[in-house]
């Protein structure tokens, strides 16, 4: 039987972030391969692929390249803590 891999709730973690001149929560959920879904209010915003010694690249959906610099900085910041 092979292993289901996908977003992992339990791993989910919350960022403040800022656009069009006003802050916003977001939720991210990351998976074993490096991926983020990145959520707002509910809504799946977009998906990222994150690899600490590359840049953050939107595989799915369309995040500006500003949220996705702050995305990166977050996610930077939680796996230097997590491990």
């Amino acid at each position: 039987m092979s292993q289901q891999t996908g977003f992992m709730p339990h791993r989910q973690f919350h960022v403040l972030v800022a656009e069009a001149n006003e802050e916003q929560y977001l939720t991210v959920l990351p998976d074993p391969q490096g991926n983020f879904r990145v959520i707002k209010h509910g809504e799946v915003l977009g998906e990222v692929n994150y690899r600490p010694k590359n840049k953050i690249v939107c595989y799915k959906g369309k995040l500006k390249r500003t949220l996705m610099d702050q995305l990166k900085k977050h996610i930077d910041h939680q796996y230097s803590y997590a491990y």
